[in-house]
């Protein structure tokens, strides 16, 4: 402003302010209290992944324990302790811990198969 207010504005300022306030203080005081969130759980979550890539099942469980802070856990891959992590790097370990299966375009398959070499169209000539 590039004046002050007079005398009345001020006094009509200054009881709008405080009927402002009363009017929150009732309300605050008529709402129920707030209590305490939950109680969290130790176990958090449990992560169970059953891998058939090798003819028999099998099972790994990655469980994810409550530490003090937001969205970090204490993570546990096969009962064994592993590190405290979010779960963005727990599903990337996850991921990162399983064999990978080759293409079946890959070499790998006619090694295995015991045709090697490949056939003419395999062997990577151009032209």
């Amino acid at each position: 402003m590039y004046r002050k207010p007079s005398p009345k504005r001020q006094a009509e300022q200054a009881r709008r302010l405080k009927a402002m306030q009363a009017g929150r203080d009732r309300a605050r005081m008529a709402r129920e209290p707030r209590g305490l969130p939950p109680e969290l759980p130790d176990l958090r979550r449990e992560v169970t992944v059953i891998d058939f890539d090798s003819g028999q099942p099998v099972a790994h469980t990655l469980r994810m324990f409550r530490t003090r802070r937001v969205d970090v856990y204490r993570c546990e891959a096969d009962g064994k302790p592993w590190k405290c992590c979010g779960w963005s790097v727990a599903l990337a370990g996850l991921r990162k811990a399983f064999q990978r299966v080759p293409s079946p375009r890959s070499d790998f398959w006619w090694w295995l198969t015991g045709s090697w070499p490949p056939p003419p169209w395999r062997a990577g000539s151009s032209g």
